[in-house]
């Protein structure tokens, strides 16, 4: 997995006290990212993470207020290095619906193993904290970009000319619902693959869309 941009998100400001050691907090975020990349979030302890970083757990909780804080922060810096990826795939040569399958196998990809971290964030929908914003303000940028992929796909024939916003918008709604209802034995590969067929061609038969056409009988008064 490709480092943490060294760019700090708005969450887990040291607490005040001692000024903070200059990459002290990156540090901690690199060591924190392997350990629950390999580990289920309840079964990692504050205690392996700060002998991981060489800190004590005290300066530890200096720089996150929890373990939740702490994994979120690495969940964020990874989305903006998921943005930096799909940024690239948008500016490369390949066609603009293979790259929506792309930024699809990414999304999907990344969150594969982070499935509860919209657990967290979903805690806190009607009580909204700053973790909530700042998934909001992540979302948004990433909205932004996906909605490029279809102007583009649109541009170019293939896509309908459909809202971008919404198709977007029902496009993270098909990830968040494959990610979250996964079983056993589901593949990324094959569950982008599926994702991706649905979308594009649509769940509807030429002939359920000729029957939708079709005027409706008036209903008469009972």
């Amino acid at each position: 997995m490709p480092p943490l941009a060294a760019a700090a998100t708005p969450l887990s400001r040291p607490a005040r006290g001692r000024p903070p050691t200059p990459g002290l907090r990156e540090s901690i975020l690199h060591a924190a990212e392997d350990i629950f990349t390999r580990r289920d979030f309840h079964e990692v302890q504050m205690d392996e993470i700060a002998a991981a970083s060489g800190v004590g757990k005290g300066t530890l909780y200096r720089y996150f207020r929890s373990k939740r804080d702490l994994y979120l922060a690495v969940t964020f810096g990874g989305i903006e290095r998921l943005r930096t990826e799909l940024d690239a795939a948008l500016r490369s040569s390949e066609p603009p619906a293979r790259k929506i399958e792309h930024l699809v196998r990414c999304m999907l990809g990344y969150f594969w193993d982070r499935r509860l971290f919209f657990a967290f964030i979903h805690q806190h929908e009607h009580r909204p904290d700053r973790d909530t914003h700042e998934w909001l303000r992540q979302r948004e940028l990433l909205v932004r970009l996906v909605r490029r992929a279809f102007d583009q796909a649109i541009t170019t024939g293939h896509v309908r000319r459909v809202d971008s916003r919404i198709a977007t918008e029902m496009l993270f709604g098909m990830m968040r619902g494959v990610s979250r209802y996964r079983v056993r034995g589901d593949t990324l590969e094959a569950l982008v693959t599926a994702l991706v067929d649905i979308f594009m061609h649509g769940v509807g038969t030429p002939t359920g869309r000729r029957t939708l056409t079709r005027r409706r009988p008036a209903k008469g008064p009972e």
